[in-house]
């Protein structure tokens, strides 16, 4: 087999990835190693960005919507009120949309291929793997690695991969009077320097979730949450999540074969919030943009990097807050604040988040002096910070 774009990985970015090259009039081929699309069951909140990204979603992918973002501190707490709601999408619906959309374009799916690694030719690659107990191997001009965090395609093309982090969820069944149109986020730096969340999925029932690291029983964290608030899990949910960092490079080359990285692989993942669905597919878009125009994938990922550095950047100063600093942190979230919150979402702030320290001198203020405080012993933000290979910046 002799094609133009070989995707290893039926990722969500993979399969745009897949509509969008096929569209363009590329011969493109998806190889999935399950011998299903079946991804395990996790509840996504994501923003009104996908719709924007997709055209249109279909009814039966989207559970529910959310109206409503709630932030709590030990001593303070605000609401935001979100001009255009979040979507709840379970991600197994939204994979098979997405495949059906990219073989409605002409991009072929084969499913039960084991990625086994790249052999380069003058102006091509060798792309292997493992179907049932035999090899085989096909010939691309171009590689996209959509495989996830641990990308096998990086390793075998040479590129260094993201960090990680665990996340668990609970499913639960919504507390009494719960507001099901409102997803809410608790900071506690006592605790975890992450965040602990609570999701609605439908009228009734949602997810609780936590973002783990090395230095914390994630788990045991979560179970005595729901305890103190009266919660019971349902099921359990989990995920080791790729992270952002500024010195990610997400292309090489073997051979002759240009190779990408998109998704999880890339780590194309906000690490202020551990959402990497729709920067999933802007990685995507950038990657296509590349491909079909024969030019750097550097420049066609510029305004994906401005967004992701800024959360980095955030992320790099919410972990030096103890629990006062995050209680000062929500007691400046004013009516303006709020308001620009509500319409600007988390996929769309690099270019205009500028104006809110500008505007609300108290965060300019607090964000100069964690600056200056350097991080602490207990929030050594090593997850959203670079790794061994990366010095920090």
């Amino acid at each position: 087999m002799n094609i133009d774009v070989a995707i290893i990985g039926a990722s969500s970015s993979g399969l745009y990835a897949a509509e969008q090259l096929a569209l363009a009039g590329r011969r493109v081929a998806v190889f999935e190693r399950q011998s299903a699309l079946s991804p395990t069951r996790r509840t996504l909140i994501i923003t009104p960005q996908m719709v924007h990204l997709l055209g249109y979603i279909p009814d039966d992918a989207v559970l529910h919507r959310i109206d409503v973002m709630a932030v709590d501190t030990p001593g303070a707490s605000v609401n935001i009120k979100l001009n255009e709601p979040d979507l709840i999408v379970e991600r197994s619906r939204l994979a098979q949309h997405l495949a059906e959309r990219a073989q409605i374009a002409g991009a072929k799916i084969y499913y039960g291929y084991r990625f086994q690694g790249l052999t380069p030719h003058a102006r091509t690659a060798a792309v292997h793997f493992r179907r049932a107990d035999q090899t085989t191997a096909i010939t691309a001009q171009t590689i996209i690695g959509a495989d996830g965090a641990f990308s096998n395609v990086a390793l075998a093309a040479g590129i260094k991969r993201p960090p990680t982090v665990p996340i668990v969820q609970a499913e639960i069944e919504l507390p009494p009077g719960w507001d099901p149109a409102m997803t809410k986020v608790w900071f506690d730096a006592d605790e975890t320097r992450f965040f602990y969340w609570l999701v609605p999925e439908s009228a009734t029932h949602g997810v609780l979730g936590l973002v783990g690291d090395d230095q914390t029983d994630t788990h045991g964290l979560l179970q005595r949450f729901m305890e103190r608030h009266g919660l019971r899990p349902l099921a359990y949910q989990g995920a080791q999540v790729a992270m952002h960092h500024p010195r990610l490079r997400p292309w090489g080359r073997v051979g002759g074969a240009q190779v990408f990285l998109i998704g999880d692989a890339a780590g194309q993942v906000k690490v202020t919030t551990v959402g990497g669905t729709v920067s999933g597919f802007w990685g995507a878009a950038a990657a296509v943009r590349a491909i079909v125009g024969n030019t750097s994938h550097h420049p066609s990922l510029r305004s994906l990097k401005r967004e992701l550095d800024l959360h980095w950047f955030i992320r790099f100063l919410v972990e030096r807050l103890d629990n006062s600093g995050y209680d000062r942190l929500v007691h400046a979230i004013t009516p303006f604040v709020q308001e620009f919150l509500g319409r600007h979402n988390r996929d769309s702030m690099a270019g205009k988040f500028w104006q809110v320290p500008l505007r609300e001198p108290r965060l300019l203020l607090l964000g100069l002096q964690l600056l200056l405080a350097g991080p602490t012993a207990s929030s050594p933000v090593s997850a959203s910070r670079p790794t061994k290979s990366y010095p920090p910046t």
